[in-house]
């Protein structure tokens, strides 16, 4: 027989039995629903914690400092620092897309009538936007910049007029990032001696605020910013008080460095190193740890919850399982009964020539269909009850974590999930009809005609 007729026999033989077939088809359904619900509710979990940690900082993104150790402790020989040749082999390791070292110094800055402190931090500007750094207004950092610097979206809230008499229990009101831009900014440095060094900065640049881990803190070109690190480390000129300007370099006698203090200059503070993607975030992480640097991502604190998330799925995929187990043990119970009631009608397939193959490929085409028919519908149903979950309980628990208007995906179902249960429910239905088709294919053709 064609392969088309005995699929068109198969679909016919289905809906003889019309209300037993439902309640068959409707075991599947439920044991569907189960799966991908409780599957999609660990999915889930891991997705919103995802965006939430990418609202504080990139996943792909790794900061590396050096790693310290004191003399005469174990690991002393393990202790690594940020130098120039420490950074090549950073970017020399599989999976690193972009590297910038970083100089960071911190100082009090004033803008007009308002005053605080700012976190300065210097890296290459033409790994900006490698480094995932966008802006909101203006421009990132090019290569001829000197004096110039972008800010993050939260930085001209750490500035304040002394002057303003705000209740001590008064929340201050939230600045406008904008009235950073094209403005210059004065920073005040002092080192050891006491000695000061002020430098006009002009904003070119707010960062985007997609990602919170920068919104404190203001990036000027590396090369700038070395040079304000080392007066701070070292320093600095012999008079006190000179102003720094653009565009206006300032002659300034340093006494001799020492060996020492010429080392901790040279060696960068952090570095910020990029990879390809999350998956490789986690394993370039752990390898620069295990070479002796201090290594941390975002990426880090994700593994923990797709830990808790993973032995969720199996817990509750566990119980959509036996409920899937049990519609097979009725897709059998069904195909059994339908060889009972149509014993004369496989003795005269066989009469006429049906062989083996055919009515073996029947049966499992009745059973197929019932898993594939259970698993569609159930895939729709599935997907309202992830609307509704997200929807009641996605909205209560947001509500609760984020304000009013916060929705949390509580379940998620990929495409991947779609494609697996409908599969599986097809494979539960192919394995649940093979005894009922073998029995089938074992009948003898005289004696069912005899008893049919």
């Amino acid at each position: 027989m064609k392969s088309y007729d005995l699929l068109s026999l198969a679909y016919r033989n289905l809906w003889r039995r019309k209300g037993r077939t439902i309640l068959t088809v409707l075991g599947v359904v439920i044991g569907t629903t189960a799966i991908v619900v409780m599957l999609s509710l660990g999915i889930g979990l891991v997705d919103s914690q995802k965006k939430q940690m990418e609202q504080w900082g990139s996943l792909n993104m790794i900061r590396v400092h050096q790693s310290y150790s004191f003399p005469g402790e174990p690991g002393e020989e393990q202790q690594r620092l940020l130098t120039d040749e420490a950074i090549e082999e950073i970017k020399a390791i599989e999976g690193v897309v972009a590297v910038s070292p970083a100089y960071e110094v911190s100082g009090e800055a004033k803008l007009g009538k308002k005053v605080g402190y700012i976190q300065l931090v210097g890296i290459d500007p033409a790994m900006m936007e490698m480094l995932e750094f966008k802006a909101a207004h203006g421009r990132l950092l090019t290569a001829g910049d000197k004096f110039n610097v972008v800010a993050g979206s939260w930085v001209i809230n750490n500035l304040w007029d002394p002057n303003d008499t705000l209740d001590r229990w008064e929340e201050p009101p939230q600045g406008d990032p904008l009235e950073l831009l094209n403005k210059r900014l004065s920073l005040t440095l002092m080192n050891a001696r006491q000695q000061k060094r002020i430098y006009s900065l002009n904003v070119v640049g707010i960062l985007s605020d997609d990602s919170m881990e920068n919104a404190n803190t203001v990036f000027g070109p590396l090369a700038e910013i070395k040079k304000m690190r080392a007066f701070v480390e070292q320093g600095g000129q012999s008079s006190p008080d000179i102003p720094v300007f653009p565009g206006v370099d300032v002659e300034v006698k340093e006494p001799p460095r020492s060996r020492q203090r010429q080392q901790q200059v040279d060696q960068y503070s952090f570095a910020l190193v990029r990879t390809a993607d999350v998956a490789l975030t986690r394993s370039i992480s752990q390898e620069l740890r295990d070479r002796g640097f201090n290594a941390y991502s975002m990426a880090d604190s994700l593994e923990g919850i797709e830990d808790v998330a993973r032995q969720m799925q199996a817990v509750l995929g566990g119980i959509g399982a036996i409920t899937l187990l049990v519609a097979a043990i009725g897709i059998t119970n069904t195909m059994v009964m339908s060889i009972y009631e149509r014993t004369r009608e496989i003795a005269i397939m066989k009469v006429v020539g049906a062989s083996f193959a055919d009515i073996r490929t029947m049966f499992l085409a009745e059973s197929s269909l019932i898993g594939i028919i259970g698993g569609i519908i159930g895939i729709g149903l599935s997907y309202l009850i992830s609307y509704l979950l997200n929807t009641y309980i996605g909205a209560a628990i947001g509500a609760g974590m984020g304000g009013e208007g916060t929705v949390l995906q509580v379940s998620l179902i990929p495409p991947w999930l779609v494609f697996f249960a409908v599969a599986f429910s097809m494979a539960i239905g192919l394995i649940s009809g093979l005894y009922p088709a073998n029995r089938a294919i074992r009948l003898d053709p005289i004696t069912a005609m005899r008893h049919g």
